[in-house]
């Protein structure tokens, strides 16, 4: 009397058998591929492209770098000037912009147009009222 086999051993069985297929066809598509005159100018030109690509890897390699470089050499540059020089990696494109900002500026012009508005009485005591406002915000 033939004895009954579990579901998991009749899996595995189909598994075998469904790797030993699939083995066996991809190695005959492979064999008839290789004497195929068009299967050849496609791999040959796949692998131009895979040149290609190690090609652009290696450039955005050495462009990270020399935009690294540069970030340094910015910033060393920069360091007392009324002027800065910044870099937009994305573009590679070098500009200049004034040192300080519009927001600094405006912020320095009002303060130096509120002070010279002030009644001339107050002008007077104006570095002793600074003086005293400031020690406030002083550590000690």
């Amino acid at each position: 009397m033939p004895t009954q086999i579990r579901k998991f051993e009749q899996d595995a069985i189909v598994e075998s058998i469904v790797d030993k297929v699939e083995k066996s066809s991809k190695d005959k598509a492979r064999e008839l591929s290789m004497k195929d005159k068009t299967y050849k100018a496609m791999l040959s030109e796949a692998n131009k492209v895979k040149a290609i690509k190690k090609e652009i890897q290696n450039l955005s390699d050495k462009k990270d770098k020399m935009s690294a470089k540069l970030y340094e050499e910015l910033a060393l540059y920069n360091e007392g000037l009324t002027y800065n020089l910044s870099f937009d990696k994305w573009n590679a494109v070098l500009s200049v912009s004034p040192q300080p900002n519009s927001y600094q500026l405006k912020h320095e012009i009002a303060n130096k147009v509120a002070i010279s508005l002030i009644p001339k009485d107050a002008i007077d005591n104006i570095d002793a009222i600074i003086s005293n406002i400031a020690k406030e915000f002083v550590w000690d």
